[in-house]
């Protein structure tokens, strides 16, 4: 037998899985073959080594090592937070609440003349936003129409505010998808 068709079947021997004729062939080999006998040899240290468990200890101070090591890198740079939707939508009534009640609680001289030019507006952008308004102002007694109109104005800003974000971002994706494939 040639050495070139014995080696393959070295594993199979190792591993007791050779016909008995091919196991008689091998070891026949062998007896001839320093060379074979030696790869043999090699393979079964090999498997030797993989067969035993080795346990790995870390070297010493290994712990304060690593922790010095990671003192000594640089500071990861930590992007600001950004702030959810939702929470930049309640600070933005928030403001807008207030801003209304800061406008009536100074009393302004001009304040009555701009908010009939406001309620002039709202009656041509809508009925039912002015509609709605008034119902919301009729909670405050008193000057119902001048609070109708800052309500308004709020209303008309708050939907022109809700309509930019559900429309923007589906824009600038068309518009960077544009960009792409020209």
């Amino acid at each position: 037998m040639r050495c070139s068709k014995s080696e393959h079947l070295f594993d199979g021997l190792l591993d007791g899985t050779l016909t008995p004729m091919q196991r008689r062939f091998v070891e026949s080999h062998l007896e001839r073959c320093a060379r074979c006998s030696n790869v043999l040899e090699e393979l079964r240290v090999i498997d030797a080594l993989l067969l035993t468990p080795r346990v790995l200890e870390p070297t010493p101070n290994f712990t304060f090592k690593v922790m010095a090591e990671i003192r000594a890198m640089p500071a990861p740079a930590i992007a600001a937070p950004r702030l959810p939707l939702w929470m930049s939508v309640v600070m933005y009534l928030a403001a807008s609440w207030l801003g209304i009640g800061a406008w009536f609680a100074l009393g302004r001289p001009d304040a009555p003349a701009l908010l009939a030019f406001a309620l002039g507006l709202l009656q041509h952008a809508g009925v039912a936003t002015s509609a709605i308004a008034r119902v919301i102002a009729s909670g405050f007694g008193f000057g119902y129409n001048n609070v109708a109109g800052v309500v308004s104005l709020v209303l008309l800003a708050d939907l022109a505010l809700v309509a930019l974000a559900i429309a923007a971002p589906r824009l600038i994706s068309r518009l960077l998808v544009r960009g792409e494939n020209a």
